[in-house]
């Protein structure tokens, strides 16, 4: 039987749960930069294993930051309410299941998957008797984030020319360990692997590949005051010359890629791409703002996914033009990440 300011024993006991779960989140934080893998970043924190630890506490997400540790990013505003509720003076049984929705621990996802295994309840021995509710109505927006590191493999990622003449090659991309360009793909993990569009050599004349990822269900952060970023590292060197500006571009879709849309990413694109007339058919990419020239080194970038693109049939792409002018090293691309804050 439930009761209200006077069951000591109740408020005890909640407040005791309340503690262990702000202990266990603060532990999340160095949680990475304790492990010893070999996967990225350094021996230290790596993108995907601070995503799985953060999601394994329940928050949205993580990043490493300059010193090796792994930084959760903070529960989303619906989070932050349940909490206030948790701490109210007369507990009731909608308040008791706030905390435990709040408080699910996910299971560690593998490169490419969403977090969906068994879960545990950190309220479960707060009054068992008395916590009674539905079950879950659907996903939490958490579980969407997602890594990739492609150290395994390409984890269902596809390529393919657009707009291409009928016959030719004009799809240069290829996952491996590059010899040319950075030499090396972000990270210092022994089974390092990441896309390029010339792992070799310089990138041929005239491509217009497309690099895919595997379509996501982005559906539970489409309402709610969420913000869903996609984060990713690359190191590019285009060919530059007058009228003539190789270049790669990202493009999102919500409907599993029957359309896309280019979004530019926090700090804006480079400029806008070039093509020449040495090319057979239209290059895709002509007269698009994008990534152009060279970077110089590994960066990270940040996307913004709108709302209305948060749904379940979302995909996104890195799609690269070249004419006929000359050729770079080009495009080379790692650790690619869906995030929730």
């Amino acid at each position: 039987m439930r009761t209200g300011r006077g069951n000591l024993p109740f408020r005890t006991a909640m407040l005791a749960a309340l503690a262990g779960l702000g202990a266990a989140l603060a532990a999340a934080h160095g949680a990475c930069a304790a492990e010893g893998d070999d996967q990225d970043h350094g021996a230290g924190c790596t993108l995907e294993s601070c995503i799985s630890s953060c999601l394994a506490e329940g928050l949205p997400g993580g990043r490493c930051n300059a010193e090796g540790l792994c930084l959760c990013d903070p529960a989303p505003p619906d989070a932050d309410a349940d909490a206030e509720d948790a701490l109210d003076e007369t507990p009731d049984r909608t308040d008791v299941h706030d905390v435990r929705e709040d408080g699910r621990v996910d299971g560690e996802a593998t490169d490419g998957e969403a977090v969906d295994g068994d879960t545990t309840d950190v309220a479960e021995d707060v009054a068992v008797e008395d916590v009674a509710g539905p079950e879950d109505s659907g996903p939490r927006c958490s579980t969407v984030a997602t890594a990739w590191t492609f150290n395994a493999g390409a984890a269902g990622w596809t390529h393919e020319a657009v707009l291409a003449p009928p016959s030719g090659s004009f799809d240069p991309w290829a996952l491996g360990t590059p010899t040319t360009g950075p030499g090396v793909c972000h990270g210092t993990a022994t089974t390092n692997q990441c896309w390029s569009t010339g792992l070799a050599a310089a990138y041929p004349a005239c491509q217009r590949g497309a690099l895919r990822s595997p379509t996501r269900d982005l559906s539970p952060c489409a309402v709610g005051a969420y913000t869903v970023e996609l984060v990713f590292w690359h190191w590019y060197d285009f060919a530059a010359a007058a009228g003539s500006l190789d270049g790669g571009v990202v493009e999102l879709s919500g409907d599993d890629g029957a359309t896309w849309t280019a979004i530019a990413p926090v700090g804006g694109w480079d400029g806008a791409i070039e093509a020449d007339a040495g090319c057979d058919g239209t290059l895709y990419t002509d007269g698009h703002d994008g990534f152009v020239r060279g970077s110089g080194r590994w960066v990270q970038e940040t996307v913004s996914i709108p709302a209305e693109l948060r749904t379940a049939q979302f995909a996104f792409r890195f799609v690269f033009g070249s004419d006929s002018a000359g050729q770079a090293a080009g495009w080379f691309i790692d650790d690619v990440a869906i995030v929730v804050r």
